[in-house]
């Protein structure tokens, strides 16, 4: 009996259904600088400056937060820097790649990168790229229950690239069931910035796997510079503690379909 509850701890240990953890940006390959357009923090971010921000989402340190990441994270048990996806890296974007660094979106080319500001909101944490990006994720390493995310585009293209900042919809998944699919998204709409997107959904029980496909908004891939935004998977140990950085209640606000 004592034998075969070892065998069994050692199983989930592996497996990661016991992952007991916390961010860790650190862990991550980032970005040194400021990015190839810089980023600066500002009393009153302005739709004419690329890349000012006037709000920051910090890293969430709450136990049991495993962010979704691209590089610097393993799969299918998350580390500290977060998850990282099974599929393909060629998917990942629809130009501008390889992708190269965590926590950053698409810049011109393969060889520029930005921190990710959306609407005027900087987010220390997140993940970027250009349409069409598909990312799978797999859901077996830990006891996920939740999954959270601010949607938009990057705010490198102020002050209006392609008439509006570029443009995307996204698609969220679990085992092939589509759980929120957004409005096309805009970089600026009627001379301002367009506020982030919140998402957010219950992960269902013995879930396989998270797909997010980062789409054109219907009209081409041009300019589009999509980013989500402290995109991350909660187990009950993280629910069970209030976040210490909010956006405010009055941002754009998505939930599932269920």
């Amino acid at each position: 009996m004592k034998l075969s509850y070892i065998s069994t701890l050692c199983i989930l240990l592996i497996t990661g259904l016991l992952f007991n953890g916390y961010a860790d940006r650190s862990d991550c390959t980032n970005l040194d600088g400021a990015g190839a357009v810089p980023i600066s923090e500002v009393s009153s971010e302005d739709l004419a400056t690329p890349n000012d921000y006037d709000m920051v989402v910090e890293e969430d340190d709450r136990d049991g937060v495993v962010y979704l990441a691209l590089l610097g994270g393993s799969q299918p048990a998350p580390n500290g820097c977060g998850l990282i996806p099974k599929n393909d890296a060629g998917q990942w974007t629809g130009w501008g790649g390889p992708l190269n660094f965590d926590n950053v979106t698409i810049g011109e080319g393969s060889t520029t990168r930005n921190h990710i500001v959306i609407g005027g909101t900087y987010f220390e944490r997140g993940i970027g790229a250009h349409s069409v990006g598909t990312f799978v994720y797999d859901l077996t390493g830990a006891d996920y229950t939740h999954f959270e995310t601010y949607a938009g585009m990057s705010d490198e293209k102020d002050p209006g690239g392609c008439g509006h900042g570029g443009s995307s919809h996204f698609t969220f998944s679990v085992d092939g069931n589509v759980i929120v699919e957004t409005d096309t998204l805009t970089g600026s709409l009627d001379g301002e910035n367009v506020e982030p997107l919140k998402v957010e959904f219950e992960i269902p029980e013995n879930a396989q796997e998270l797909t997010i496909v980062m789409g054109d908004g219907g009209d081409g891939l041009g300019c589009d510079h999509s980013c989500l935004g402290d995109a991350k998977l909660l187990t009950s140990e993280a629910t069970a503690v209030e976040p210490a950085n909010k956006l405010p209640t009055i941002w754009g606000h998505l939930k599932s379909r269920y």
